[in-house]
């Protein structure tokens, strides 16, 4: 019998899917800056390379999800890893995510001390706090609210890159050239290498979730073309971003949040627009990985679950304190070439492993 296929439902992945992904990095417009507009015209090999391996490792993960969802005590990491490398991951993983929840909640504070003028903490703890709140609905109600914000930031940068691109389209023919002079930090020593690393860097903390997010689908079908719809979407967004940042490689090759410059030179209400929906995703980061490291301890809706939410929540507050450039500095490195390792694996598994064993 033919599986039916909800598209709502699959946009719902989508948006979940680009909502844990795209997190403070890519809203900002630095990660897009440093793996792929740093290589100029080279970029956009870049930038097809990731949205083929988002898709394919995305759609990959959540059918896995899907398929051992009745499956007791599943561990995607013992499965495509081994008991070995895969009791490694178990443990490095969430314990990498909690720390980028750490990094999040102190990039809310910086946030709103940077564009509204309050102390840190006042941002830390209502960062804290939305992640404790919505971790404790469950997982589905978690996924319905980040689905959402998902679409809307995609939807968001696109509209800031096409009015770039209308504007200063014509600079692109020196592009290339005027980010060779520049110098620019790049992710990699190759535009390929880069393109590979952000995919890399991004899917090693998503195995948890995608695996789980795909047990949730209505069908292996929707579970599939969920991750898909949201591995272009996320890249395609990115590709834009990335053209329009090398419209404009002179003014915002400097700064911190290059889309920002971006978005003023719209208009200053982008400008606030922008601030609010970085916060939407640094919250769309922090929540569901905050929601891994406590599924980890303790079984979802139980009251032990409850109070290592709480316990996990304060924290990341106080920790969270600390300054954001030096969590950012302490979390990061590496990450990305473990990744790497991390999807090889999966392919191995999934298409030489499997496809003898089922001969």
């Amino acid at each position: 019998m033919k599986e039916k296929i909800n598209w709502w439902s699959v946009i719902k992945y989508a948006g979940a899917f680009i909502a844990f992904m795209i997190g403070s990095g890519f809203a900002s417009g630095q990660e897009i800056m440093q793996f792929f507009t740093s290589y100029g015209i080279w970029s956009i090999g870049g930038v097809l390379i990731s949205m083929f391996l988002f898709s394919w490792s995305g759609a990959v993960l959540m059918q896995h999800g899907y398929d051992t969802k009745d499956a007791e005590k599943s561990n995607p990491f013992h499965y495509y890893c081994g008991k070995i490398l895969g009791t490694f991951f178990d443990i490095f993983v969430p314990c990498f995510l909690y720390a980028v929840v750490v990094v999040m909640v102190s990039g809310a504070g910086a946030t709103i001390s940077q564009y509204y003028h309050l102390p840190q903490w006042v941002g830390s703890a209502a960062m804290a706090l939305l992640a404790v709140l919505s971790v404790m609905l469950g997982l589905q109600k978690l996924i319905d609210i980040i689905g959402c914000l998902g679409p809307f930031t995609i939807i968001f940068t696109i509209i800031i890159a096409v009015v770039t691109l209308l504007n200063n389209g014509g600079n692109l023919a020196e592009a290339s050239a005027a980010a060779a002079q520049m110098e620019l930090p790049q992710a990699a020593a190759s535009w390929w290498i880069a393109g590979l690393l952000y995919v890399a860097y991004n899917v090693t903390g998503s195995v948890p979730f995608l695996t789980a997010m795909g047990a949730g689908a209505n069908s292996r079908k929707e579970a599939k073309w969920g991750a898909i719809a949201g591995g272009v979407a996320l890249m395609l967004a990115g590709l834009l971003l990335n053209l329009a940042m090398l419209c404009d490689i002179e003014e915002v090759a400097a700064l911190d949040i290059p889309i920002l410059h971006l978005a003023n030179y719209i208009s200053p209400v982008f400008g606030v627009i922008f601030s609010v929906i970085l916060l939407g995703e640094i919250f769309s980061t922090a929540a569901p990985m905050l929601w891994v490291t406590a599924n980890k301890l303790g079984k979802e809706g139980t009251m032990r679950h409850k109070l290592i939410v709480l316990a996990l929540g304060a924290v990341a507050f106080f920790a969270g304190q600390l300054p954001f450039g030096q969590l950012v500095s302490i979390v990061y490195p590496y990450t990305g070439y473990m990744g790497v390792l991390m999807l090889i694996i999966i392919a191995v598994k999934t298409y030489i492993i499997e496809r003898r064993n089922k001969a």
